[in-house]
């Protein structure tokens, strides 16, 4: 898909009822700098049951749960991974006796906090983008089916519980490291 192509769809289509600041801006850019490339979903079961820690490294962010925009958690998702990953690296802290040891300890606490929650809400991000999109796929059946659900139980049953899972306390970060770690 060519830029020129791209800045046409956005302020002849996409964009047509955006204030015309927007427009004016969008016209002026220069075209070097736009890029495209299709939503991919990737399928929550690496994080879910693979390996996103070895030792004393681990992935957060994107790296561990790449999501579609559809439920707007990419960017909570990673800063709820920060303070997951501070709180369990703290507490992990307070109880180790050398610095590899407590490292490792905090990051399995945090891949073990962060699995399931993540991989459900990339899971509920594709599926909220799905259905609300008609459904994938070239097959008309599928697309009145994904609709038909749609329709008729998404909005009343599902996104409710959606919403809610999307809401989480990560809880207190702890208290900040107040003494070294006992070298061995």
């Amino acid at each position: 898909m060519s830029p020129e192509f791209i800045l046409k769809e956005v302020t002849d289509n996409l964009a047509k009822d955006f204030p015309s600041d927007f427009l004016t801006v969008a016209k002026h850019t220069d075209l070097s700098t736009l890029a495209w490339g299709p939503l991919q979903f990737r399928a929550p079961w690496n994080v879910a049951f693979g390996r996103t820690q070895n030792s004393n490294v681990t992935v957060a962010g994107d790296a561990m749960h790449p999501m579609t925009p559809d439920l707007g958690q990419g960017a909570c998702s990673a800063l709820e991974d920060a303070v997951v990953l501070a709180r369990c690296l703290n507490q992990a802290h307070t109880t180790a006796t050398d610095n590899r040891q407590w490292v490792e300890n905090g990051l399995k606490s945090y891949v073990n906090e962060r699995r399931w929650r993540v991989a459900g809400v990339v899971a509920g991000s594709w599926l909220s983008g799905t259905v609300h999109q008609g459904g994938c796929g070239d097959q008309q059946w599928w697309s009145r089916t994904t609709r038909w659900f749609r329709d008729r139980y998404l909005y009343k049953f599902v996104m409710p519980k959606l919403v809610d899972f999307v809401w989480t306390d990560c809880g207190d970060l702890g208290s900040p490291f107040t003494q070294g770690v006992k070298s061995t």
